[in-house]
């Protein structure tokens, strides 16, 4: 979890036997983001900049944000996101680096911890990472 000196959530996953680029792919191909991140339909602009927008049909919203970092080849991609239909929420941030090992590490937030609504978001936000990086994992390894 976040703490005072460290705003960020992480979550870790092992993603053994793919290269950090299968890995990387998996967050900009829409085929494999709707098989690992609960059906959500994607479009992305694969650039730093471009659109990252994921439609939840089960949930019936938007999460919307730009391409923050991109370098497939090396294991990095950013994206920032906010809620259509909470605009209020601040916006966030995901960072994801995976090494040569195809670690998996993302990074999110950041979250101020004297706020209860930023500790239950980033307490809900860890929960859902920590379902579905797993299920990402899945995929990856199964497209090799």
């Amino acid at each position: 979890m976040p703490t005072q000196t460290d705003p960020w959530l992480r979550v870790t996953v092992d993603v053994p036997g793919v290269t950090p680029s299968d890995v990387i792919g998996a967050f900009l191909d829409p085929a494999a983001v709707r098989r690992w991140w609960g059906g959500a339909e994607l479009t992305v602009e694969p650039e730093i900049g471009g659109r990252y927008v994921a439609y939840f049909d089960r949930l019936g919203q938007t999460m919307r944000g730009v391409v923050t970092d991109l370098d497939q080849a090396t294991g990095r991609f950013g994206f920032s996101w906010s809620w259509d239909h909470a605009p209020e929420l601040p916006a966030r941030r995901v960072d994801v680096n995976v090494d040569a090992g195809a670690v998996l590490r993302l990074a999110q937030g950041d979250y101020d911890q004297s706020s209860r609504i930023d500790r239950d978001e980033a307490r809900s936000h860890r929960e859902g990472w920590e379902f579905f990086l797993p299920r990402l994992a899945e995929v990856v390894t199964q497209q090799r």
